[in-house]
């Protein structure tokens, strides 16, 4: 800046330019002029003089709407601020309790507001909902397993402004670009500053370690895929090759390093607000959608869909943070756990310690909740671990849909509990499961249920999904995804989840909006339905918002179903006067009783049909490093028993929560019927295996008829079923000990490599190559699905493992008479079945 202009604006303030006020003048102007060059077609054949007045007339404007909107900003962190602390107030000897509340689903009901994970949740699967198409286009062929290459490209070219000529990739860009949009006003509406842009197009994604590869290719790259009308000077003219590779150098150093280049000695780092988040510039331009895919080809690592979901993902997890905790929401809960530390020690110092553990489990379920995890310290070690974890999936689960029979049992019981008619959940599961019904299973998806396992989700198998802010790929570990997402699929697991999960949500619905006609608040409610609102954060003012809403008709599921969309059609001369009264805007008012509404009812069909949340992820891997080897070891030491967890940590809080003889009924029934649900999964499992069933009758170990089978039935029932084979033998029927079962997948494949050699000594003879197929198959995708289960054993391995290691299975066969009671309906090494299962085997009758 020229020390003419340099004192003009010195006068014009009344006070002298810092260095660094001069350099943020000068690039303030230097980026309005080269961005009005790209939209002024005239902008060259102006004079420098005019193109500096225009562009200082554009930077002055900026300043004029930087400072209206800091001003919006302080107000909404002092509201967020007072509604904290009075929320925190509701806890006056625990403090702390009101934040962790805030935070994540509490399942006792007792926390009267709708936290921030479920807020989360909500607004992204009401933005899912509204873009089906999207996920149809991309998902492609053979149950998704193949990417729809001409159906990506086409919807890509429809986002860049492309004519795809495919109808069907318009209308799924069209929902893209509503959606986000929508998605970006809110954000906006609570402080956040991303403004428009039009030749935004889609995400964009990076790997850092392939481009940090080779500069020089990537740079080269990135010169031939450029949109050249988007490089230009501060003259108009076009950077020339030379200029745009420096541009682009400077990109490259900061996408390689993680933006450590940008890191200034001394200053915090992480402390800037969220409400900036995805406002900076969006400086790579591609020319055409093919340029983009061969970016993505090359230096990317999702998928299309991945993309598209995870920038949902993000925006509703920045938008649910920023409108519960104000603009900044690291500096606010900062704040709060400051302030309720210093009220809990000063209250009784002798707690200090209890108090500081308290606050570090907060700052890990924050860190759940916000996403702020930090990447891993190996990507390389992390990636190779997640592949295990998901190959563990994709070679062991294939008959987990047996199991998962035992929802049934949480299903009636939440059921109940929310006032629903139950056998009115089970009529719409059928319904929901009905190939036939595909319009019913629209429109529960169209209302935001049941969509995890419609783009893919692992999340409720101990595996990251879709969309995740964690997610490391590579080529193996995205095979290992995929493959134990399609297992999932082709076991019919993840149908049976969808379908149980849309039936509870949309009966839930149904039964919401059906109070919602008969009651004018929710004080005239039932008492029982009224308290249970009230604990989930539902307000008068959502409760007239729902009132203001026309249910949907859902013919057979339900005629007054209550969903987001109802909401969200309320004309907006209908809640004028209800936002005058609170000072809002009638679009503030349906995004709260939309999102609660979602929210309640996802928070509720999780305790019915129990995924992990936030809280279970914290409790499990919360202060231990990703990319480090105790930190995966950890992870894996908990794989497959996050349902277990969340069963325990859900259902049982919430039953310790009834008031009086409630606590042994709630308990009671949980534990009875997931118990009786669970030997019947036990005994599937055993046909599906090739084996009879067990005998329920059999007093030997411990010397009560039933005592035996009922325990191992009551551990199925809560996902531990594998423990339960060690009441009858000291070693499961895969041949683990206990403390290579508890230990998790890693700790019974590293006892299954130590114990391939068979002992000569004792008369079995080797066992080493029967041993290593055995090994082989339980990490082989798919060779446990439960209807080709005994057809692969008896066909393939039994075959193999005899062969290896001749009178393996006579073996087998006599260890099963022995230890664990039960004959084969078909023989290992037949090709095909002598009989039909024994049924009677299950009382004894031989």
């Amino acid at each position: 800046m020229r020390a003419e202009c340099i004192q003009a604006v010195t006068q014009a303030i009344g006070r002298s330019l810092t260095q660094p006020e001069i350099q943020g003048i000068e690039d303030r102007l230097r980026r309005n002029m080269r961005q009005l060059a790209q939209t002024d077609p005239a902008w060259q054949s102006k004079t420098a003089v005019d193109r500096l007045n225009e562009a200082a007339t554009k930077a002055a404007k900026e300043l004029v709407d930087e400072q209206q909107l800091k001003k919006k900003r302080v107000a909404l962190t002092i509201m967020a601020h007072d509604r904290i602390d009075s929320y925190m107030k509701r806890f006056p000897d625990q403090p702390l309790e009101g934040l962790d509340r805030l935070l994540a689903f509490s399942s006792d009901g007792k926390s009267g507001i709708l936290s921030i994970e479920s807020a989360t949740r909500a607004i992204r699967d009401d933005s899912l909902s509204r873009m089906l198409d999207v996920i149809d286009v991309t998902k492609g062929k053979f149950m998704g397993l193949f990417q729809d290459e001409a159906g990506n490209l086409a919807l890509v070219r429809e986002l860049h402004g492309e004519d795809s000529g495919v109808p069907e990739a318009k209308v799924a860009a069209k929902q893209f670009k509503d959606v986000t949009e929508q998605l970006r006003q809110r954000f906006n509406r609570a402080g956040g500053d991303v403004g428009f842009l039009d030749d935004w197009a889609m995400p964009r994604d990076h790997s850092q370690v392939r481009v940090a590869k080779d500069q020089a290719k990537w740079v080269g790259d990135h010169i031939q895929w450029a949109n050249r009308a988007k490089y230009m000077k501060e003259d108009g003219s076009p950077m020339n090759d030379a200029e745009l590779t420096d541009f682009l150098s400077h990109a490259w150093q900061t996408l390689a390093t993680g933006g450590v280049n940008k890191l200034e000695p001394g200053n915090v780092a992480g402390n800037g607000m969220r409400a900036n988040r995805g406002s900076e510039s969006r400086q790579i331009h591609y020319k055409d959608a093919e340029s983009f895919i061969a970016a993505q080809k090359a230096y990317g690592e999702r998928n299309l869909l991945e993309l598209l979901i995870g920038h949902i993902d993000r925006a509703a997890r920045d938008i649910s943070l920023v409108e519960n905790l104000g603009p900044n929401p690291n500096n606010q809960l900062r704040y709060f756990l400051d302030e309720g530390q210093k009220v809990t020690d000063m209250a009784d110092p002798k707690k200090s310690e209890k108090t500081s553990k308290q606050r570090r489990k907060i700052e890990h379920l924050y860190e759940e909740v916000a996403g702020t995890r930090e990447p891993p310290a190996s990507p390389a070690l992390a990636n190779g671990f997640d592949t295990y974890r998901a190959l563990n999936v994709a070679s062991r689960l294939g008959s987990a849909v047996l199991t998962s029979i035992t929802d049934q049992g949480t299903l009636g019981l939440t059921a109940a509990m929310n006032g629903m008619p139950v056998m009115k959940v089970f009529a719409n599961e059928i319904r929901m499961l009905n190939p036939a019904s595909a319009g019913d299973r629209r429109a529960a998806q169209r209302a935001g249920l049941g969509l995890n396992q419609l783009i893919g989700s692992l999340n409720r198998w101990g595996a990251d999904g879709l969309g995740t802010t964690e997610q490391i790929s590579g080529r193996v570990s995205k095979f290992s995804q995929t493959a134990a997402s399609k297992v999932m699929q082709a076991s019919g697991l993840n149908a049976l989840t969808a379908g149980t999960q849309r039936a509870f949500g949309a009966t839930m619905m149904d039964t919401i909006g059906d109070m919602s006609r008969r009651h004018p608040t929710i004080a005239a409610l039932d008492p029982a339905d009224s308290k249970r609102l009230l604990g989930q954060g539902v307000t008068e003012t959502d409760w007239s918002v729902w009132r203001l809403a026309q249910p949907e008709d859902w013919r057979g599921v339900g005629d007054t179903v209550l969903t987001a969309n109802s909401i969200y059609r309320i004309p907006n001369a209908d809640l004028v006067t209800l936002a005058q009264q609170l000072s809002t805007t009638p679009q503030r008012l349906k995004d709260q009783a939309a999102t609660k509404l979602l929210g309640t009812v996802l928070d509720e069909t999780n305790m019915a049909i129990i995924e992990p949340g936030a809280r279970e992820k914290a409790l499990m891997h919360g202060g231990v490093e990703r990319g480090t080897w105790k930190g995966e070891l950890q992870r894996s030491f908990w794989q497959f028993k996050s349902f277990s967890i969340a069963m325990m940590m859900r259902h049982i809080r919430r039953g310790m929560a009834q008031e009086g003889w409630g606590k042994a009924g709630y308990i009671g029934t949980l534990v009875a019927s997931t118990t009786v649900l669970g030997g019947m999964a036990i005994q599937l499992g055993e046909i599906a295996a090739g084996r009879d069933p067990k005998d329920i009758t059999d007093d030997e170990k411990l010397g009560v008829p039933g005592l035996r089978f009922g325990i191992a039935s009551f551990l199925k029932g809560g996902a531990l079923g594998l423990y339960g084979d060690f009441l009858f033998s000291d070693t499961s029927q895969g041949g683990q000990s206990f403390i290579g079962a508890i230990g998790g997948p890693i700790a019974g494949d590293i006892e299954a490599l130590s114990k391939l050699k068979g002992s000569a000594a004792d008369g079995k003879g080797s066992q080493v190559g029967g041993n290593l197929v055995r090994f082989a198959k339980s990490h082989t995708p798919a060779a446990n699905l439960w209807y080709t289960r005994a057809a692969t054993d008896h066909l393939i391995f039994n075959q193999l493992q005899d062969y290896f290691s001749p009178g393996y299975l006579r073996r087998m066969k006599q260890r099963a008479r022995k230890e664990f009671k039960q004959s084969y309906w078909w023989e290992p090494g037949d090709t095909t079945p002598d009989r039909a299962p024994n049924l009677g085997a299950a009382v004894g009758v031989k």
